[in-house]
């Protein structure tokens, strides 16, 4: 069933883009969300076209049903200074409407919200024409976009089963305690390990990666200064990033 959502920057407004007339959300996962600056406002237009109808199983049955309207009922995981609002306020799209939304910053992004946020969207969808049921609804949970602050982009991506990305630490240099952030597609083991630029390895762990955001906390008081290099490893897989220990 095709599931709708939208987005919005600081009470803007939007419009739906004419360019597109097929069902669908876009900017799609092909071309995925504009990117932000920090220290300026972030605002992305969605257009959400919403079918008239949808094929569902029923009883073991293929039933072409109407699709009443898609509500966004709640989204979740937003940093604290970004926000959401829909045309219509109400985020509920009917079925065969062509609408939209904006994801956007309530005060323009800063050094403090570098990190990676896990982004879910929570949507109801109601349908007619199923036999003796008549109306029904459907809950679905969207929890494949995350949204990236840097100290130069933000930018909301999407997550697909073989991603598998390594973050930069910030700040760097490093003092102390830090958080290192990966994502991961899909639920496995990775090998976590730093290293120094002789090649000698500092610390390992084997750790379960969960679908989405995974968080890696370090403290780096026992280790010289220097420079390290962070990796994680799925069997497949072998990402390596640069950090400065400045303790």
């Amino acid at each position: 069933m095709c599931v709708v959502f939208c987005l919005r920057a600081q009470s803007q407004g939007c419009t739906p883009d004419p360019q597109y007339s097929a069902a669908g959300i876009y900017p799609d996962s092909a071309t995925n969300l504009s990117t932000a600056y920090v220290g300026q406002p972030y605002s992305e237009n969605i257009t959400i076209i919403t079918p008239n109808d949808t094929d569902v199983v029923f009883n073991g049955l293929n039933l072409n049903v109407t699709i009443d309207d898609i509500v966004l009922t709640s989204v979740t995981g937003l940093p604290s200074n970004f926000d959401y609002s829909c045309d219509p306020p109400s985020c509920s799209f009917s079925g065969g409407s062509i609408e939209c939304a904006e994801l956007f910053s309530t005060t323009n992004p800063t050094a403090s919200d570098v990190g990676v946020y896990q982004i879910v969207f929570e949507t109801t969808t109601s349908v007619s024409g199923i036999p003796i049921l008549g109306t029904t609804t459907q809950d679905d949970v969207i929890d494949y976009y995350y949204l990236e602050i840097s100290n130069t982009t933000s930018s909301l991506n999407m997550l697909k089963d073989f991603t598998f990305e390594l973050k930069d630490v910030y700040p760097n240099p490093v003092t102390n305690n830090i958080n290192i952030q990966f994502i991961s597609g899909i639920n496995k083991e990775i090998v976590f390990s730093i290293y120094n630029l002789l090649g000698v390895e500092i610390e390992t762990r084997v750790l379960t990666a969960k679908r989405g955001v995974n968080d890696i906390p370090l403290n780096t008081i026992s280790y010289p200064d220097g420079i390290y290099l962070y990796s994680i490893n799925d069997g497949y897989n072998n990402l390596t990033k640069r950090m400065i220990v400045k303790n």
